[in-house]
């Protein structure tokens, strides 16, 4: 009897170890980034049927660590900009994101309609080495010349591609009250920036604008 409940025991365990992770409640969160740049998020705001129905400021933003090495090895890929959570907030099909590039000097404006069908991509349910992910992450990132994509990733780097639901051009903020009473260089201390980055981007050039598009695009992306 006592080599039963051992053999029971070890059997379930087994099992416990085979099943799949239990799915977490649906939510959806979002973050924004550069990939070779640093970035702040100064504004965010999502829209559905015309209403605004999230909005946010001074969100983040960033590049990821290690910018000078990037630079040196070209390594360009999305980074920075951990997800924030929009607890009970509607899966919305229009975002306004501002970002402010220490590259450019400039911020940005990224406007961009939403697939109709984003509610379904970030619900659909994947099983991806015995643990159950969604795409529910949106990304905004914003390169140098103000290119942008915006992409759905998933919460954790076993769902792979991302999703590539837009790219463009952001226009540039020339609309803010501040930023003609102060420039936008002393108001995010970039100088700091330039003296840390500015030789090596001058001995490394970066793309700029639409080039990144044929320079690199979403690498781990597909098309939505």
């Amino acid at each position: 009897m006592k080599y039963i409940v051992v053999l029971l025991g070890f059997y379930l365990s087994l099992m416990a170890c085979a099943a799949p992770q239990s799915l977490p409640k649906f939510a959806w969160r979002y973050g924004t980034g550069s990939n070779i740049d640093l970035t702040k998020n100064t504004k965010t705001e999502f829209y559905l049927g015309g209403k605004l129905v999230y909005s946010d400021r001074l969100a983040g933003g960033g590049a990821g660590g290690l910018l000078a090495d990037r630079i040196k090895g070209q390594r360009y890929y999305w980074a920075g900009g951990g997800a924030l959570p929009t607890d009970s907030v509607s899966i919305p099909d229009k975002a306004v994101i501002e970002l402010v590039s220490f590259h450019d000097r400039k911020r940005y404006r990224i406007k961009v309609d939403l697939p109709t069908d984003l509610e379904q991509k970030m619900r659909q349910v994947y099983l991806v080495e015995g643990r159950y992910d969604r795409r529910n992450r949106l990304y905004f990132g914003l390169a140098p010349g103000g290119y942008f994509e915006v992409i759905l990733t998933g919460g954790g780097l076993q769902l792979s591609p991302d999703l590539l639901l837009a790219r463009g051009i952001a226009e540039e903020v020339t609309d803010d009250w501040y930023d003609q009473r102060v420039p936008i260089a002393r108001q995010y201390g970039m100088d700091d920036f330039d003296k840390k980055y500015g030789a090596l981007f001058k001995q490394y050039p970066v793309p700029s604008g639409m080039d990144w598009a044929s320079h690199h695009g979403c690498l781990s992306c597909q098309g939505a």
